[in-house]
């Protein structure tokens, strides 16, 4: 048990960022804990943090700070060694080596299965998704049926195309002022994400959700993440790309996307870095378009 001065350290607010190793250290993950290392604004995190209330798995939360070099120190380095997040740890079941004994080594899954000695620990969001839909199948956040499961699949991992136009051009507009951008080059930048975006808001066509016409799947809240960052950046939906706009109002309603919204998405304004000039397509062709600010810098690194 801890002492009273032990969790006084740690923040009572699960949402509250830990931004120290002493916190860390002072609340490690118990044997019997789930325990899921998260970031606030970080698309990867937000959408395992979507998959666990979609599934009602218990766990305990713990924010991290991106800004206080936390993810750099011997303990968070020795949950992944890569130093992001998001990361989830399992409790050591002594049970779980019964799990689908039968089929386990003929399963792709094979070697996940916690054993009495060791723990899961998985630390890449694709990998945590699938490892939680198979480690807990009801309810499904898949489909069962072998063609729509192909399809869900490709558009879960073609989803990140998107958060690497946004975060391209996020960069590019917030390092160079509007006087020092290059106009074909912030074109070319521009044009990759219209025609990226034009992919996705064809495969809407007569769907409210990539592959269902009745629930999403882990591939929707994989998209929706990230165009609900490209949003905070102000990117523009309504008008442009209609089928978009109201997939990402239709999934921002869902009781497990309010939940996990990123708490510090709460209290502050997004940047308009996206946000594209009336006059000029936001091509930094006139005095309206606005100097690359600052606003959210920690979202489209972490997996």
């Amino acid at each position: 048990m801890h002492s009273p001065a032990m969790m006084a350290a740690v923040p009572e607010d699960p949402d509250s960022p830990i931004a120290s190793e002493k916190a860390l250290l002072q609340s490690p993950p118990l044997p019997h804990e789930r325990v899921f290392y998260w970031g606030s604004g970080s698309p990867q995190a937000w959408r395992v943090l979507i998959a666990l209330e979609e599934k009602g798995i218990p766990y305990r939360s713990v924010c991290v700070s991106f800004s206080s070099g936390v993810l750099k120190t011997p303990f968070f380095q020795a949950l992944n060694p890569r130093m992001r997040i998001p990361v989830l740890v399992e409790p050591v079941d002594d049970d779980a080596d019964a799990v689908e004994s039968a089929s386990a080594t003929s399963s792709p899954f094979f070697g996940l299965t916690p054993s009495r000695q060791e723990r899961v620990v998985l630390y890449e969001s694709a990998a945590i998704l699938e490892y939680l839909e198979r480690r807990f199948p009801q309810p499904p956040c898949m489909p069962h049926n072998l063609h729509a499961f192909a399809m869900a699949q490709t558009r879960l991992h073609e989803a990140n195309e998107i958060l690497s136009v946004v975060g391209d051009l996020v960069v590019y507009l917030r390092r160079f002022p509007v006087d020092k951008r290059n106009p074909a080059v912030l074109q070319a930048k521009w044009g990759a994400l219209d025609a990226e975006l034009a992919i996705w808001e064809a495969y809407f066509d007569g769907r409210p959700f990539l592959v269902s016409r009745e629930t999403p799947y882990l591939c929707d809240f994989t998209l929706f993440t990230n165009i609900a960052y490209a949003v905070r950046c102000g990117l523009q939906l309504d008008g442009l790309y209609p089928r978009l706009a109201m997939f990402y109002v239709r999934l921002c309603a869902r009781p497990s996307i309010e939940k996990t919204w990123p708490p510090h998405w709460k209290t502050t304004f997004g940047t308009k870095v996206l946000t594209k000039c009336f006059y000029c397509s936001g091509q930094g062709q006139c005095s309206c378009c606005p100097p690359s600010g600052n606003g959210d810098t920690n979202a489209a690194s972490p997996k």
